[in-house]
């Protein structure tokens, strides 16, 4: 250190020895000013360091040295002024250099005094740490990006010094263990971080610790409490960070709370038992048609039945086909509405009639079963906004549902209560009942309850909740209440009634076929099918009701056919095997001579394959099986439109 005193200079080898070594010093600029701040010695330190000779400094205030920022405030004097009251004083802070650039500088300033105690002066030194307050600064960021970084990931992050005191806590820490960072930081990390020993878990922590663990050192599932008592199954992780110099640091936590996951896992589990159970009624209720259709149908091939017993094999395979286009439809219904690609055709409807027109669909069932069944009305009016056809699919569900779970003989009662918002449906029975546990799983997707104990009564597991989705496109509400097993079970929808000033619909009869329309005029019909028994039956068809039909099962062959004698109607398959059936009707429409109607006829019933159908120029669209009276009827509008031109 500079001498301070007259006292100290008075050796001249000591004089000798200070001067050398200010002269020799690199890494230090080192000044005198006096009383006044005018410097009065410059080393070649300093002259390196500032980027000014000796005789460019001495004798002016040393305030030159300082920012324009320092020297407007004052900073200056107010060292000077601070190192005379106190002896010293220190800072680092911005410096600025002859040619203006700036440094980062540690300074002291070092009052100098004689014998007697008189101020003569001051000593100032300064050394450039601009390299090191670089170094510092990428620290403080590389922590802040850290701790960025740890803010948000879904783990929580403890970091705990040598004594075992809080360091950091991230945010996701902060909400798991319920204390703030400010409130943490420095606190024992046992009260913090507290571990709920096994001997006080609960039965459900300790079977859910015991499903977690992984037996992977040194991540292990705890029961955690929160500081407010809550608490939580983690799987922890615990790293020793090292010390300086070979000394003990400290440790970092991380931990997760694996409540949730397990949550997860249990839905998935759940999901997927669901979806095998699925699967399995699947391939049931498929193989329970096909039985007596494969029967019928090995009879109808031995060719000796008689008349009588060839129609009843007929009605057979009809009956069990129309069941399979049932269960098809149910599936492709409910994937249509939970995807919200179902559009409902809303009219004022009666909800009597609706009523009505589901019993009659479901009654066969009813009285095969022999049950009884009890309907009460509301006397008012019951006038609602919705699609006919869904609301009686909803009600006829219910229905079914009631006498297929209910014992032959039984009671089932549809009760039905008018207010000024609502108009109400219960469909009640006296069957198996369902257990108050599972109820509120009764709507979901694919579940099939177990509601007697021997065996599941059909069904895909998908009918409720295409009830719930289609009563709630309509406003409503669904509900299912039982007392359990044994006690019969109660299903209520409600739909928003119409206002009472609201027009009312004109009573109509049923829209019915009651016999195939065929033309004056008999089509020449091309039917393109790559699934042979498939066209040769409906040739079969086609040919009874007196048209001319051709058959092709290849799109290259079907369009030689049109290329030498172009057909009056064009039943085409998609999916063909040379070429999709969007592309054949391309074709036939350039091949033709005068343009065929074209229909398509296929297993693919989306909204979106309706709409390639459209923009590939067809002009009807069936789904397979095909509506045999729809077809006919189509067939019929050609010959009459042909007859016209």
């Amino acid at each position: 250190m500079p001498p301070t005193s007259r006292a100290q200079m008075a050796d001249p080898f000591a004089e000798f020895c200070f001067s050398r070594m200010v002269e020799e010093v690199t890494d230090y600029a080192i000044f005198l000013v006096d009383p006044a701040g005018m410097i009065q010695t410059w080393n070649p330190a300093a002259q390196v360091m500032k980027g000014y000779l000796a005789n460019e400094v001495i004798g002016r205030h040393f305030r030159m040295l300082y920012t324009e920022e320092d020297r407007r405030r004052h900073h200056p004097e107010h060292n000077l002024k601070h190192a005379a009251e106190h002896g010293t004083f220190q800072e680092e802070a911005w410096r600025q250099r002859k040619d203006g650039s700036l440094f980062w500088a540690m300074v002291e300033v070092i009052a100098i005094r004689d014998g007697g105690g008189e101020l003569k002066g001051f000593c100032k030194l300064t050394r450039d740490i601009t390299g090191m307050k670089r170094l510092q600064d990428d620290l403080v960021a590389e922590k802040e990006r850290a701790e960025v970084t740890l803010d948000v990931i879904a783990d929580g992050v403890i970091s705990v010094d040598a004594a075992g005191r809080v360091e950091y806590i991230n945010h996701e820490a902060e909400r798991l263990v319920d204390w703030a960072q400010a409130q943490a930081r420095g606190t024992a990390v046992e009260e913090v971080f507290d571990i709920v020993q096994p001997e006080h878990y609960s039965a459900h922590e300790a079977m859910l610790v015991l499903a977690d663990a992984s037996g992977i050192p040194p991540r292990t599932t705890q029961v955690l409490r929160t500081r407010g008592g809550d608490r939580h199954v983690i799987e922890m992780r615990q790293s020793k960070m090292p010390g300086r110099d070979g000394e003990p640091g400290g440790i970092v936590i991380v931990f997760h709370d694996v409540g949730e996951r397990q949550r997860m896992e249990a839905a998935l589990r759940d999901a997927d038992r669901r979806k095998d159970e699925f699967l399995a009624m699947l391939a049931h209720e498929l193989r329970n048609p096909l039985a007596p259709v494969s029967a019928a149908a090995e009879l109808l091939a031995l060719g000796t039945l008689d008349a009588g017993s060839s129609k009843k094999a007929s009605q057979v395979i009809i009956r069990q086909v129309k069941h399979m286009t049932e269960l098809v439809d149910d599936l492709l219904d409910v994937s249509r509405v939970s995807r919200g690609q179902v559009t409902l055709k809303m009219t004022s409807l009666d909800m009597k009639t609706v009523v009505g027109n589901a019993v009659e669909q479901v009654r066969p069932l009813i009285e095969n079963r022999r049950h009884t069944l009890a309907i009460s009305l509301a006397p008012a009016r019951a006038y609602v906004s919705g699609d006919e056809k869904r609301l009686v699919q909803v009600i006829a569900n219910l229905l079914n549902n009631a006498a297929k779970y209910t014992p032959p003989g039984g009671d089932i009662r549809i009760a039905m209560s008018v207010s000024d918002s609502t108009v109400c449906i219960e469909v009640a029975d006296n069957g198996v009942g369902i257990e108050p546990a599972i109820q509120e799983r009764m709507f979901e997707l694919f579940e099939q309850v177990q509601r007697n104990s021997d065996r599941v009564l059909g069904g895909l597991g998908i009918g409720l909740a295409l009830v719930r989705s289609l009563v709630e496109m309509h406003g409503g509400a669904v509900s299912c209440h039982s007392e359990g097993l044994g006690h019969g079970s109660r299903f209520t929808v409600c739909v928003p009634a119409l206002p009472p000033d609201a027009a009312l619909p004109e009573r109509r009869g049923a829209d019915r076929l009651t016999q195939l329309p065929v033309g004056d005029t008999h089509l020449d019909v091309l039917v393109v099918d790559d699934n042979i028994d498939a066209a040769e039956m409906l040739q079969f068809f086609l040919t009874t009701m007196g048209h001319a039909v051709r058959l092709a099962h290849a799109a290259g062959k079907a369009l030689e056919m049109v290329r030498s004698s172009a057909p009056d109607v064009c039943i085409l398959d998609i999916g063909l095997p040379d070429s999709s059936g969007h592309d054949l009707a391309i074709g036939i429409r350039k091949a033709a001579s005068r343009p065929p109607v074209l229909v398509a006829l296929t297993g693919f019933g989306t909204a979106n394959d309706r709409d390639q159908a459209a923009a590939a120029g067809f002009d009807h669209y069936f789904v397979k099986p095909v509506d045999l009276n729809a077809l006919a009827g189509i067939l019929g509008s050609v010959t009459r439109r042909n007859a016209d031109g």
